[in-house]
């Protein structure tokens, strides 16, 4: 009985399996490499800056809004839309800088 690998009227051998299966598996890890090998580049490619034009008329300040003074401790904090705000104010504040240790000592209500 003639066995042939591609095309298959009789049995595979345990041999012609096994090659199969380092093959494949070879050819898999060797994807794997290369596809690591690419992501690894990209820390070398610069990433895209955006630029602010300055234009030579100063824009108008806002007015200052008008800050009811009513402090909370974060502990005081029960409404859940305050607390993602305390949150969402201290990611943004910790965005700015890269060694940025955030505390929060006061929340105040705005109206």
């Amino acid at each position: 009985m003639n066995s042939n690998i591609f095309g298959g009227d009789g049995m595979i051998s345990l041999n012609s399996s096994l090659y199969i299966t380092f093959v494949s598996m070879v050819i898999v890890f060797f994807v794997l490499i290369l596809i690591s090998a690419i992501l690894s580049l990209f820390k070398y490619i610069p990433a895209e800056k955006v630029e602010i034009k300055k234009s030579g008329t100063n824009a108008p300040t806002p007015a200052p809004v008008a800050v009811a003074e009513k402090s909370f401790n974060p502990e005081d904090i029960k409404d859940e839309k305050m607390l993602v705000a305390m949150m969402v104010a201290s990611i943004e504040a910790a965005s700015d800088d890269e060694n940025a240790y955030i505390r929060v000592k006061s929340i105040k209500e705005l109206n």
